[in-house]
């Protein structure tokens, strides 16, 4: 199950601020967990977190293999045949661009 971070704790434990309408995430190998900072609209309408597609796929698990740890990525849902999972996107939203410290270049 998801559980519920504070929105200053995800944001710093990602590296990226919040986004209008892109969810970005964050493989922390050190914690073998995915972390995710919702996009603002999200945050805007989901009144539970763990409740957004994002969060339902991540409770479905990941690939490991798809993962580079401890980079912030733009997130995205992979569902073939109805199993949902979460991926990394492969392209950060336009305006972002993030190095591998997850900070903006």
């Amino acid at each position: 199950m998801t559980d519920i971070v504070s929105a200053e704790d995800i944001e710093r434990t990602v590296g990226v601020q919040r986004h209008a309408t892109e969810h970005w995430g964050r493989a922390v190998s050190a914690e073998q967990t995915v972390y995710i900072l919702h996009s603002q609209q999200c945050k805007d309408t989901t009144p539970d977190l763990r409740d957004c597609p994002y969060s339902l796929a991540l409770d479905d698990g990941i690939q490991p293999a798809d993962w580079t740890e401890d980079v912030a990525v733009p997130l995205r849902i992979n569902d073939p045949d109805g199993l949902a999972w979460l991926v990394p996107g492969s392209t950060p939203p336009s305006g972002h661009s993030h190095d591998a410290d997850g900070g903006e270049s």
